[in-house]
């Protein structure tokens, strides 16, 4: 496909009722004009300069992508989007027709008018466009062409120009970044965890779900912000936890969790009536959503492509229960989470939560029209649209950093720096100067599992957040928070705590090696390796894509594995250390390995399965399916075994049989992560525990 004959040959192409301008990208059929999207523009042309053919997936992947692969989900919907933008009243029939098991044609015959420059307007389309190259032969009628092909070369040279210049372009207003004194009020009274903040789209009303400090279960609480009334929904052995709510703010949807059964509730907003059952929800899947009309529900839905890390947003019909998927992350991601629906734009938000970033998308309750709209390094757990400024808010808990978005120009703003020592979990926006906001309810700490006697022992426990933590021969090292950054400490034993001069920085996880008295640090796109006595680095190795884990494997290597820039694979490889050389592996789709035995490497992979490979052939010997997990997996080689966490328990991996070892309470503790210990039979456990906290109202100075 060459676009760019199109710029500097055509001046517009018609089809139908449509006329297609390249120079703008829109297409217009007299009464109405749209703009194409990039990828939907380069669909478009692809289909026009092919339209005598079937186009295959491969065709689609090789020359619209240019990616050795695309999930077949991302075509499909590419396809959708483009048939929708084609239809219109004057155009309603078939423009892309699809061919069972084959591929894809252009149903209507394109015709070109060229710009003045162009003497041949007769001349077949497809073919004149094809027709990359110039003969070979020179002639007089050539060297008499010569200041036209100057004029379109210094024309397509200010194209690319203007072009890149209106891609790259800074916006006019600068981002205004302020500081702002806060003023704290508790809204609660009753002692105990509150949690998953959701307001009303009036602002009037606040669901959440609470469990007072001498109970089990967590009942659902709808708040009314004017008068301070609350009322509660909740029974004995169930737990009632907030999805979202419906557009004109008169309906609560809302989850019940009760033993091994998930189901979907809606009940009005001042519990009048009865509540009435929607339909069965997977038990292990986080969950947010909101309706968009009386009928359907949007919301995140986790287990897609069999990955329980993986969520993708679907729209469902709530009378007849059918439902279809609106988005289409890659597998090397977390995938998306439903943020918010503004009825008046009909425009859907959502995260899509990759390894190394998180990206604010916007699309329509179709899945059409889907933008990326912002990226950001820190976590948006929730946002707000305020209709009055046209822009969405939402928090940065871990800078506490107000951000608020312009929709129309598509920019951000403003940053406000919250002037205050708190901590903040979920958040919702009254207005910008107004905040409703929980109290942090969680500490993080380290934990080591000693599998002989079934104990879990606490190791890292202060009123600061630990994590990553390793045995190291006289104590433990681990990584604390500081803002959004990490600093290595110094534990000898457990109580005290001691700041090394390894730089701070946004250090992912620490290893350690018993052997050589080396520390391995991860990093989003590098490793470092440091003498541990001296603290000297050692060396660095730095990537293109993203580490989504680095392990040491016996004296002299270390076996990482690193998702490539597009994200769309992974790929694995050892690093010997003494001779500064890398190869790659052929273990597939892995987001973790490690070294069991001299003979067998074992590996994570994406689709949650473990699989141990041949060390010498590279060939599969096992492999076992992993137990559902509500949280993340994870995965460490201690003292010749395999350990798995689903967030909640420990399993022992071994001669091919999966052992639920330690079963903890997943409401007072869950387990983020394991790594290995250099004492036998014991494990280093990441852990977030759970603590009181308050609903507070923050006022902005």
């Amino acid at each position: 496909m060459n676009e760019v004959k199109f710029h500097r040959q055509v001046k517009f192409v018609k089809f139908g009722t449509w006329t297609l301008d390249p120079i703008t990208q829109n297409i217009s059929d007299g009464e109405i004009e749209r703009e194409l999207e990039p990828l939907l523009f380069r669909l478009l042309c692809y289909f026009i300069l092919n339209y005598e053919k079937i186009i295959t997936r491969k065709d689609l992947v090789d020359d619209v992508w240019h990616q050795h692969y695309v999930d077949d989900n991302a075509i499909n919907r590419a396809i959708s989007e483009l048939r929708k933008v084609l239809k219109s009243e004057k155009q309603k029939g078939l423009v892309v027709k699809t061919h069972y098991r084959k591929g894809y044609s252009f149903f209507l015959t394109p015709e070109i008018v060229y710009h003045a420059e162009e003497p041949a307007p007769e001349v077949d389309v497809v073919k004149n466009l094809q027709d990359e190259l110039p003969k070979t032969q020179v002639t007089s009628n050539a060297i008499h062409n010569l200041p036209t092909k100057l004029i379109l070369i210094t024309l397509l040279g200010l194209a690319f120009a203007v072009t890149y210049k209106l891609l790259n372009k800074k916006p006019t207003d600068e981002v205004q970044i302020i500081k702002r004194p806060t003023t704290e009020n508790v809204l609660s009274w009753v002692q105990g965890r509150y949690y998953l903040l959701n307001l009303s789209p009036n602002k009037k009303l606040a669901a959440f779900s609470f469990i007072s400090s001498n109970s089990n279960d967590y009942s659902l609480v709808v708040k009314n912000l004017v008068s301070g009334q609350e009322r509660s929904l909740g029974e004995i052995g169930a737990n009632f936890i907030p999805l979202g709510w419906s557009v004109d703010s008169g309906t609560i949807y809302y989850r019940v969790i009760s033993g091994e059964t998930c189901q979907v509730w809606q009940v009005d907003a001042d519990f009048s009536s009865d509540n009435n059952f929607l339909f069965d929800c997977e038990l292990n899947h986080n969950m947010t959503g909101a309706g968009i009309d009386d009928n359907h529900l949007i919301y995140s839905k986790g287990g897609y492509r069999n990955r329980d890390e993986l969520s993708v947003l679907t729209n469902r019909d709530l009378t007849s229960g059918r439902e279809f998927q609106i988005t289409s992350p890659n597998l090397n991601s977390y995938g998306d989470r439903f943020l918010l629906y503004i009825p008046e734009r009909q425009l859907v938000v959502f995260e899509r939560r990759q390894y190394d970033i998180n990206e604010l998308y916007v699309t329509d309750p179709d899945g059409g029209n889907q933008a990326k709209i912002y990226e950001s390094e820190n976590r948006i757990w929730e946002l707000n649209y305020d209709a009055k400024t046209k822009q969405l808010i939402w928090l940065d808990n871990v800078d506490n950093v107000l951000y608020e978005y312009s929709l129309e120009a598509r920019q951000l703003n403003k940053q406000t720096y919250l002037e205050t020592n708190s901590r903040f979990s979920s958040f919702q926006a009254l207005s910008d100067e107004s905040l409703l906001l929980l109290s942090y309810p969680f500490d993080r700490d380290i934990y080591e599992y000693t599998h002989s006697s079934n104990s879990l022992e606490a190791r890292i426990k202060t009123q600061f957040d630990e994590e990553s933590g390793v045995r190291v021969k006289d104590g433990y090292l681990f990584l604390a928070r500081e803002g959004s950054k990490r600093q290595v400490y110094f534990s000898e034993t457990g109580e005290d705590r001691a700041r090394t001069q390894i730089p701070i920085g946004k250090i992912l996880a620490i290893r350690y090696n018993e052997a050589t008295n080396q520390l391995l640090l991860q990093y989003k796109d590098k490793i470092e390796l440091y003498n541990y006595d001296s603290l000297r680095l050692i060396d660095t190795l730095h990537f293109k894509g993203v580490v989504a884990s680095a392990e040491f494997m016996g004296k002299d290597e270390i076996g990482y594995v690193v998702i490539e820039a597009h994200k769309l694979k992974s790929k694995v490889y050892k690093y010997s250390i003494s001779q500064k050389q890398k190869i790659e592996l052929p273990i597939l789709s892995s987001l973790w390995f490690d070294k069991l035995n001299e003979t067998t490497l074992v590996s994570l992979s994406s689709d949650d399965k473990i699989v141990f490979y041949d060390i010498n052939s590279g060939k599969v010997k096992s492999e076992i399916d992993l137990p559902l997990s509500k949280y993340k997996h994870s995965i460490t080689v201690s003292g010749g075994d395999v350990y798995h966490s689903d967030g909640e328990s420990v399993f022992l991996i071994k001669g091919g049989v999966i052992e639920k070892i330690y079963k903890g309470n997943r409401k007072q503790l869950v387990i983020t992560n394991l790594y290995e210990s250099i004492v036998g039979e014991k494990i280093i456990l990441d852990t977030i525990e759970n603590t009181d906290n308050q609903l507070i109202k923050v006022l902005l100075n």
